[in-house]
This record gives structure tokens, sequence and C-alpha cells, in this order.
């Protein structure tokens, strides 16, 4: 019998000695496995300390806020200083089994498992806060990138995560989770995240305010309060119902919901505006001017809100309005000074759904704007701009560049092939001139991306950036000087040590004077009569239009900077000769206006004076680019060419840029001297436009005087004395109707005593010779319509 079933038995003993060996091999492989992967983990034993990247404070020129980089806040936070619905918040959500596991939560597991079985699709995880804070040492520490899903990632995960268990209690793992986590828009840690969204220590957090941040942890730009605060809210709900089922609170909530969302949406601020796209272009640009960022810095930027504001505002109307009809799903805008100063940007219509910047990043073909570089080169090849060209239609080969309605009329001059952009003569031009030509011209002005050097080039096939084209066009409003565009005045140190501070240009002439006339005569006329008729809002404005198959439009333009402002009704020698007879050309602070800002014509009648706001911008000058389009390359509809929406958005923005102060304008170069204005009135006009006041004067006020001390009590940033016939403005307080005695105006060389005490050791004296006259009473006071 024995014999009868050795062969079975034989089956068995060797089966069960090959499993044998083969566990021995499996838990030896094991072992083996286990050591080497725990031997290549990061240490643990500093792992409580807070990592923090430096921040990065980005501020606009008058030192608001635009966008925050790396860590602000580094307050490393215990559980111990929560409050207790903080810590219960976040349990609720990711791990309500935190203190009953030791790093991996089977029972968790299971039910996950079979949660995401019964949806066909994972709809729960299983991963603890320890198991999670192991995966954030490892990513960090660069072990892992974040879309890392190897079984050898999950495996040092779990390793790590007992470890971690075995070397921290419970409230040390929280603490270590809670200072590390990222809780967006470039925030670590509770304590940051608090302080970003509520502007608040994490220690004064509300229960509502603490199921905002738990909620968002899951996907923080999802949930983020500032860029979602709907979706932040709904999240937040879950919260809450999730922590009332896990016994953390009672119902309570569910009445006061109401009234914390009413708060909740007029605490947090929206930063996810359309200067975030200027402030990543100018963070990402940081490190190659002073190096690697390793401390915290303050960024002082070139960026004017108000114009900012306004550039956001007119391309959404325009979108609003137009985009259907013209089946355009982008716009990106750029507004620099001559200098190369931006002062505003749109890189897209929403930052918060697209990040990607428009105005810097895109590669696009400019289509007819690139004319203006191969008519300047046949400028400066000696051709004139009246000079003749055949306008039918151009053959080369297969190539026939079509004209848009444009009616052949055998010649016509290269002027008004530029006006009204006929693109045979263009070409034609081109050739003559030879592409070579074109392209050195173009690299001299700033295009830096390469050129196709075959005729195709002048209708402007390259792809360029758009920022790089607004820049190669700056020459033409400065003068014809280099620029290259800038976003960044000053970078300093948390202890307010200047690290950079922009120079001045070099400057670098790189069009010739007859030259540069000639071009701005034709950009003129393509803004008077041709193509740019839309932006035809002020005598000074001159630019290009261009197109590209439909697929882009353009306008690239502005108003160009004078060195010296022009009256509109009279001129006068140095300044000192303004007053009635006609206006004043002034060249520095307090002779005949700041900067040459002009002072009109004025009557002995009385009538009331008016500042050139169309001299404030000539003089500084303003250097504009639009374009729209689809970010797939798609076809708009075939009417969409640069002279329609783009022209429009920039007329609108040029409406508004004139009828404002100065954009570069900064408080100390808004005071306005008064010396050679003959009259209260003069002096009082051209505050009127910088300041944006509406000051009247009486028919019998004689002096700026009179003027002076109701402007004081007004201006803001200031007070301002204003003499009448020196010197200028004197910082400092005075009375608004000259009742003290501190504040004698009236007597011939006396002292302006420009003050808020009487003690004359804190006051400013400014000379006023040949200030005749009492000082005005009440009846002939200047007042505000």
């Amino acid at each position: 019998m024995y014999t009868k079933f050795r062969p079975i038995l034989y089956f068995f003993k060797s089966f069960f000695a090959l499993s044998v060996g083969a566990g021995t091999v499996l838990v030896a492989s094991g072992g083996l496995l286990f050591w080497g992967l725990n031997l290549s983990l990061p240490p643990i034993k500093n792992f409580n300390a807070k990592v923090r990247t430096p921040s990065v404070t980005i501020q606009a020129i008058d030192g608001t806020v635009i966008a925050n980089y790396g860590d602000l806040y580094d307050e490393f936070l215990n559980v111990s200083d929560l409050p207790p619905h903080v810590v219960n918040a976040l349990l609720a959500v990711e791990d309500k089994r935190f203190y009953a596991h030791n790093g991996i939560d089977i029972v968790g597991l299971g039910r996950a498992i079979i949660q995401n079985l019964k949806a066909n699709r994972v709809v729960q995880g299983g991963s603890t806060l320890t198991q999670q804070l192991a995966k954030n040492m490892l990513m960090s520490n660069g072990f892992y990138s974040v879309n890392d899903r190897s079984i050898r990632r999950k495996l040092q995960e779990l390793i790590l995560a007992i470890k971690l268990e075995s070397r921290f209690s419970k409230n040390e793992i929280l603490t270590i989770y809670l200072n590390r986590v990222y809780f967006g828009a470039a925030t670590y840690g509770i304590d940051a995240a608090s302080r970003r969204y509520f502007n608040k220590s994490g220690k004064e957090l509300t229960l509502f305010e603490a199921a905002i941040l738990a909620g968002l942890l899951r996907a923080p730009s999802r949930f983020s309060p500032t860029a979602n605060p709907k979706r932040s809210v709904a999240r937040a709900k879950l919260v809450l119902a999730s922590m009332e089922s896990s016994g953390f609170i009672d119902a309570s909530w569910r009445g006061e919901i109401d009234e914390w969302e009413k708060s909740f949406v007029n605490v947090v601020p929206s930063t996810e505006k359309g200067s975030k796209y200027f402030a990543d272009w100018v963070f990402e640009s940081i490190p190659s001017i002073i190096g690697p960022i390793d401390q915290d810095l303050t960024v002082v930027t070139t960026l004017h809100p108000d114009m900012q504001h306004q550039a956001e505002e007119v391309c959404a109307k325009y979108y609003k309005d137009f985009a259907g009809e013209y089946k355009f799903s982008q716009v990106a805008l750029i507004a620099m000074t001559p200098q190369g100063a931006v002062l505003a940007m749109v890189g897209g219509l929403d930052y918060g759904k697209s990040q990607f910047n428009r105005a810097t990043s895109a590669h696009r073909q400019p289509g007819s704007a690139f004319k203006t570089f191969v008519y300047l080169a046949a400028l400066e090849a000696g051709i004139d701009k009246d000079e003749k060209f055949e306008d039918s239609a151009f053959e080369q080969g297969t190539w026939k560049p079509g004209n848009y309605k444009w009616r052949e009329q055998g010649e016509i001059s290269m002027t008004e092939a530029y006006v009204h952009s006929v693109n045979s003569v263009c070409v034609r031009v081109a050739k003559k001139v030879g592409i070579r030509n074109v392209i050195k011209t173009a690299r001299r002005l700033g295009i830096t991306s390469p050129l196709n050097a075959d005729l195709t080039l002048a209708l402007g096939s390259s792809d360029l950036t758009f920022i790089e084209l607004v820049r190669a066009y700056a020459p033409f409003f400065n003068n014809g000087y280099i620029c290259w565009a800038h976003g960044i005045s000053e970078i300093r140190d948390k202890n307010g040590e200047i690290l950079y501070q922009r120079s001045k240009e070099m400057d670098v002439c790189v069009i010739d004077e007859q030259s540069l006339e000639s071009m701005r005569s034709m950009m003129r006329a393509v803004v008077a009569r041709g193509t740019g008729r839309a932006a035809n809002v002020d005598p000074h404005v001159m630019g290009k239009t261009g197109s590209n198959s439909n697929r882009d439009a353009w306008f690239l333009g502005g108003i160009e900077a004078s060195e010296e402002g022009q009256s509109e009704n009279g001129s006068g020698g140095d300044g000192r000769q303004g007053g009635n007879d006609g206006g004043a050309r002034g060249n520095d602070i307090g002779s005949g206006g700041n900067y040459g800002r002009n002072i009109r014509n004025e009557s002995d009648d009385g009538e009331i004076g008016e500042m050139s706001s169309q001299a404030i911008a000539k003089k500084k000058g303003i250097v504009l680019g639009v374009w729209v389009g689809n970010d797939s390359l798609g076809k708009m509809a075939t009417i969409s060419v640069g002279g329609r929406i783009p022209t429009r958005i920039a007329g609108s923005l040029l409406t508004t840029y004139l009828k404002s102060k100065n954009p570069e304008q900064t408080p100390d170069e808004a005071k306005v001297g008064a010396q050679g204005a003959g009259n209260a009135r003069s002096a009082v006009s051209s505050v009127n436009q910088l300041l944006n006041f509406k000051i009247k004067t009486s028919p019998n006020n004689g002096k700026s005087t009179s003027a002076v001390n109701e402007l004081n009590s007004k201006v803001t940033g200031g007070p301002y004395a204003l003499s009448s016939e020196a010197n200028g403005w004197a910082k400092g307080s005075v009375n608004a109707w000259g009742s003290n005695d501190a504040n004698d105006w009236g007597n011939d060389e006396a002292s302006v005593l420009a003050g808020d005490e009487q003690d004359s050791a804190s006051f400013e004296e400014v000379e006023q010779p040949g200030a005749a006259g009492k000082l005005f009473d009440e009846s002939q006071a200047i007042w505000i319509s």
C-alpha cells in the first residue's frame, strides 16, 4: 500500500520542499528589497524642520502688491497652537482613523477598494496623512516627480510612513504635515494659507475658514478661494458635513452657513487678474538679473495699476461685444513708454483659466505690421516716401499675394501703399531694397526671432513674439533710439538693501532723422485716413495695422515722445514768457510747468485756461500693441483684419490715456511750477489736467496766489504750495483761505511760509518777488465744481 501511494507522497513532499524553498527565497528577496529601498530613503531626524522657499513680492509702480511667489510667512505652528476645528476639519476629509492606525490604514484601504470597485472608478483614496507626509518628503527631496506612479515610489512611501510613525508622535506628525502641505497660491503650511486667504494667523481661523482650507487640499487650483470662490464654498460645505458625520461638530453649522458664505465673499480677495501675466513675466526674469533666488525679495516694477485696469476692461468689453461676430477667443495687449517701461500687459482674457502669456510667449506672424520695417529700409536706402510703384498683382513662381479690398490704380506712392496696406507694392519695394537689408533693419530695431530670407517676409511671414514686435516699434516714438522692454525698476532684499536698480537706457540711435520723420508721417497717415482710422483719437496718434490670413489681427502704434512740450495756442521762449500771450515751454520742474506741460492761451477777460492733454501724452509718449486671434490658430471671420477690433481697442485705451494724467508721473513730477503764468487761471488750468481737478477762478482773480491755498487742501500726496512767479511748488501745508498770519501771500518780496506749525524752524521758505496785491477775499476765491 505504501508502495502504491509512493508517487503521490513523493509529489506532496517535493511540493512542500519547493514551497518552503520558494517561500524562503521570496522572504529573503523581500528582505533584500526592503533593505535596499530603506537604505536609499532620506534621513528623517530633521524632518520636523519646516522647509521654506524664499518669498518674492512683486509691486506695481505705486507700491501696490500684484503678486507673491514662494513662502511669504514662516511661522511654525504646533497643533496645540491651533483651534481644534482646524485639525478636525483636516481629519474629517483626509484621515478619519488617523489616531487608530500605525501609518497604514488597512481598514480604510479596504473600504476605499470596495467603493472604487462599486463605482468602477477611483472615488476614494486609501492613503493616510502619514503616507501623504511621506510622499511630500520624497517629492520635496527630488526622489520622484509629482506624476510618478511607480510601484517603487509607493513601496518607499509605505516604508517611510512606518518609520515616521515610529519616530514621531501623532501630534508631531500632524504638526509637520500642517506646516508643509501645499494650500495653493504659492503657499505652504497652515499659517501661510491663513494669512494668504484670510489675512490672519492660523491661530485665529474660524470653523468655516478651516473647512475652506481643508477642502482645497484635494485640488488646490480647482478649489482655490481666490480663483473659484463658489466651488470653494461648495467644497467647504462637504467638509462640514463630513465633520458632522464624524462627530466633530453638531448640526448647528447648517443654520449659520448662509451668513458665513456672505462674509466669505466679501473677505477673500481676487488675485487671479490680468496683472498676473505681467507678474509671471517679471518673476521669470529675476534670475537673469541677479542670479538664483536664494533670499526674500521685493521687486518694484513699472506696471501702472490704473492703466492695467483700463487695459483689462477695454479688452474684456470688446471681447464681449464682438467675439461672436469676428470669431476670436483671445486678446493680448502691451502698453509701454517709448523707453521700454511696460505700463500694462494683458496676456489673455482669463488668467484663472489659462496662464499662458500671449503677450510674451506666443509666436505669431505679424502680417502687414512687418511692413513698417520694409518701408524704413527703403527710406534709408534713399527711396522717397512719395516715389511711385506699380500696384498690380505681384507674381513670383506660384506665389501671388493678394491685395485686400484694393482696386488697382496703376501706380501709387509708397506712402499710399503703406496707408492702405497694398501687398503688391510692399513686395516690390522689398525686392528693390533687398530682403537682406530689410532683415538688417528689423534686427537693428530689436527683432531677434529667426526671419525668412525671402520676399514673403515683406508681408510678415516669420513668427515673432508680440513683445519683440512692440519694442521694435518703440524707436518711432522716442526719436529713433533702441528700446528693450522691461518690467523691473528695482529689486531689494528683506532689509531694504537695493540689489538691482535699472539705469538709463544707452542712447543708441537706430534710425536717422530724415527717415524717422518720413516714417512718422506715413504712420500718422495710416491712422488719419488709412487702415488705422479707428485709432484716430488725437492728431499725434500714429501706427500700423496687420493681419495674417484672418488668423491674427494687429495694431502697433501710439504717440511719440518729444524733447519739449509745444503750446497749442502760442509759444513762449524759455518757459518764463507764458501766461496770457501763449503758453509755456518749460525745461525743468518749477519753470513753465514740469516736463513741458503746456498752458493754453489765456485772455484778459477771465476765460478759464485749459492744459493740453495731448501735450502731456506727446511729452512722455506711449507705445501700444494689440492682438486678437485664437489659440488654436483657427481662422477668425474674414473681416477680422487689424483695422477692426485691435485698432478699436487701441483707440479706446488711448482716449482714456489722453484724458488722464501721465501714467509714468510720480507725485513729485506732478508739482507744476507757475513761473511765467501771468494769472491764476494759467496755473490752475495746468493743475486741473495733471491732478484731475475741476477748479475755476472768478473773473477778477489776478494772481496765482489766489489758487494756491485751495489746491493745497485738495492735492493728495502733498500738500504743496504754489508760488506765482518763482520756484514752483514748496512742500508743506497752507491754510485753505489764507486766514493764518503764517500764510502771508500778499506783499511784495514776501516769503511763503509753508507748514502746518507756527514754529518757523519747521517751515520751508519760498521767495515771491513781485507778488503784488492783498491776499484775495472769499468772494473772489476759487471753488470746486
